[in-house]
């Protein structure tokens, strides 16, 4: 009979290392929500993996039906930040936010 938590006669016996790392970046809060999102612009961000092409009209039409006044700029706007011109769509985004005057955003919808 073997007791918990010690190794049975015979199977071998393996070392294991943690996966996980000491933090190497400093958390911080989230910014605040928007309490109410109707006359305020979203900008939708995608990294066209997981369908976001399908997923972005519905949640449009969720937050629509709460928040009438709300306007989105689309995905296409802002181009696929996951890929060969990640660093150029990366680091074109916070002009394009600006010039969309876009108050939030959503980002990287999918599964």
């Amino acid at each position: 009979m073997t007791r918990p938590n010690q190794p049975d006669a015979g199977e071998p016996r393996y070392d294991v290392l943690w996966p996980l790392s000491r933090k190497a970046v400093k958390a911080t809060a989230a910014a605040p929500r928007i309490p109410d999102l109707n006359g305020k612009v979203v900008a939708e961000l995608w990294d066209a993996i997981l369908r976001g092409d399908i997923i972005y009209p519905v949640v449009r039409e969720h937050i629509k039906a709460r928040f009438p006044r709300v306007k989105f700029v689309g995905y296409s706007e802002f181009g696929n930040f996951h890929g060969p011109r990640e660093r150029e769509v990366v680091a074109a985004l916070p002009d394009k936010l600006r010039a969309h005057r876009v108050d939030a955003a959503i980002v990287g919808v999918g599964a």
